[in-house]
């Protein structure tokens, strides 16, 4: 059995955290819901990249910076991705954002992992 989806969701359970945390504090400060969203995926992101990196998928040192552009731009895909089913969520089905951040976080997780393993990491 491949352990990378479980390390992925291990290194992705941490991620939320530092998400669901950023998001909390930027939408309490004021900000507006999706833009929240979209800054506190972002600012999960470079945790992830390192645990992802060195524990999901075990990679040495070499081409670190230019995965972490790739997974970058994957990360900003996957934040607007998620800012969208939020806006569904808020928009559409009267969900509070506090609710709803985690739903579409969740929603859009498989896809992302597929994205960051083959895009930012390139692997297959």
């Amino acid at each position: 059995m491949n352990a990378q989806p479980l390390r992925f969701l291990g290194v992705g359970i941490c991620g939320y955290g530092v998400n669901l945390t950023a998001f909390a504090v930027l939408y309490g400060m004021g900000a507006r819901y999706a833009l929240a969203a979209m800054l506190a995926y972002l600012g999960s992101n470079a945790f992830m990249y390192v645990g992802n990196r060195y524990f999901t998928f075990q990679l040495g040192h070499d081409g670190f910076w230019a995965a972490y552009g790739r997974y970058l731009l994957v990360g900003c895909l996957v934040a607007a991705l998620a800012a969208g089913v939020l806006a569904g969520f808020v928009e559409l089905a009267g969900l509070e954002p506090r609710f709803g951040q985690p739903l579409a976080l969740v929603i859009v997780a498989p896809f992302a992992f597929a994205l960051f393993k083959r895009v930012s990491f390139r692997l297959t």
